[in-house]
């Protein structure tokens, strides 16, 4: 018999839980080592992986006490071929590396008991280079070639959907959402923005998403912000039909800008009851609104926080 279906996001006005910042949990709360901020290799190592399964446990739990599906993400975020490399890996082995993430989640889904039709795994997409930079010497053309693999790694893996998270051009966003589009694979852009309230190309979030719109017929999915704060992005959501095309937040726990906290040496967890409140503020405003997770400091206490305040709102 066929598994069912798993509901995705853009097809259901029901809420969806996803993780948090996968990376910063693991370096300070769990003080593993993560060459070239990747996390994904960490499933080589037995008592590294033992801790992913519980991070990512603790949050599929949560989804089955809350009654809410859950998105598997972030861990193959930097498991493409140039941030391979790097890490020592040949192109058969990051596309191994790539299943067994898929296949870890799948076991946190069965261990806690979440319904298939409540699990969606998504194939998370990093930028080519430092999300920090703007790398902009990189076309749309070439997004879209270096990406494909990837993406054609996770169809093979069984992924229902792509998520590109922190990108900061719109180039980028484009050759990536081509290429989920190329693959039959529904894509999601998230990009991040900076304290300007724009994104580092210095494009406001509006022309972003109308030019990655406009440039693919309106290829993705949908569109998220995540690594950003509640009190730079809120401001930019207005009532116009684009802000209507974002379904998604994953925010920092601090409001701190990126470079700040990349320089502290210790985790920002900021306040999560804060947090959960910004959430419901912004999507009293914003109700299409229906992915939420959480990006650097943050981890299933917040999500939980999260996730609690928006069902008794709803």
């Amino acid at each position: 018999m066929s598994q069912p279906t798993p509901r995705l996001p853009h097809l259901t006005d029901d809420i969806f839980l996803t993780d948090g910042g996968t990376e910063t949990w693991l370096m300070y709360k769990r003080r593993f080592e993560l060459p070239e901020f990747s996390a994904f290799h960490l499933l080589t190592d037995q008592q590294s992986a033992a801790a992913l399964r519980e991070y990512y446990t603790a949050f599929a739990n949560i989804a089955v006490t809350l009654g809410t599906p859950f998105i598997f993400d972030s861990l193959t975020y930097r498991a493409s071929r140039d941030w391979g490399e790097l890490l020592g890996y040949s192109s058969e082995g990051l596309a191994e590396m790539n299943h067994k993430c898929f296949e870890l989640y799948r076991d946190c889904a069965a261990e806690v008991g979440l319904a298939a039709q409540d699990t969606v795994i998504s194939g998370c997409i990093g930028p080519k280079g430092d999300a920090y930079q703007t790398n902009q010497d990189l076309n749309a053309e070439c997004a879209e070639a270096y990406h494909a693999e990837q993406i054609e790694t996770f169809k093979s893996a069984g992924a229902d959907i792509v998520t590109a998270l922190t990108l900061n051009t719109t180039d980028e966003a484009i050759g990536i959402a081509r290429a989920s589009a190329k693959a039959g694979i529904p894509s999601v852009i998230a990009f991040t923005i900076e304290k300007d309230r724009k994104l580092r190309s210095g494009e406001t979030l509006k022309q972003a998403i109308k030019t990655v719109d406009r440039a693919t017929s309106n290829a993705p999915a949908y569109y998220m912000i995540n690594c950003s704060h509640p009190v730079d992005f809120g401001p930019v959501l207005t009532n116009e039909p684009w802000a209507n095309r974002i379904r998604g937040l994953r925010a920092n726990a601090s409001s701190l800008d990126h470079g700040t906290l990349c320089q502290l040496g210790h985790l920002e967890e900021g306040d999560p009851d804060e947090l959960a409140r910004q959430y419901v503020d912004i999507r009293a405003a914003h109700p299409t609104m229906n992915v939420f997770g959480g990006c650097c400091g943050t981890d299933y206490v917040h999500v939980e926080k999260i996730g609690r305040a928006l069902l008794a709102a709803a």
